[in-house]
């Protein structure tokens, strides 16, 4: 009877690491996620910002229609160094929890073993 409890209480601790192994793997996707946004976002500044400076040079030429295109860019790219401001991303990591002090996902046996080893 108490190899039963044994078995049963295995099969329980291996159920909760393979649940914690999911929830690591599956923040660290989103902190990947991110790590690319905030990338794809600076690049994209980056090029807006010499957009946005070449043809404010011209500016005096411009069509209203231009100007127009002109200062929504740069409205736009005030949004985007915002986003990127290290306040600002503190704040959306503490929200999202990418980084805690304390990881109540870490497993000290490390990952478990999978279902299936070897593809059975």
């Amino acid at each position: 009877m108490s190899d039963i409890r044994a078995a049963r209480s295995d099969v329980e601790e291996l159920t909760h690491r393979r649940g914690l192994a999911a929830a690591r793997q599956s923040r660290n996707t989103e902190r990947e996620a991110l790590l690319q946004k905030l990338i794809e976002t600076e690049r994209k500044a980056l090029e807006l910002r010499g957009w946005v400076a070449q043809w404010e040079m011209n500016g005096e030429a411009a069509s209203p229609e231009i100007r127009r295109l002109i200062k929504w860019a740069r409205e736009t790219l005030l949004d985007m160094e915002r986003f990127l401001l290290p306040t600002e991303l503190t704040k959306l990591l503490e929200t999202r929890d990418l980084f805690p002090d304390v990881d109540d996902l870490a497993d000290p046996l490390g990952d478990p073993p999978p279902l299936r080893p070897w593809g059975r």
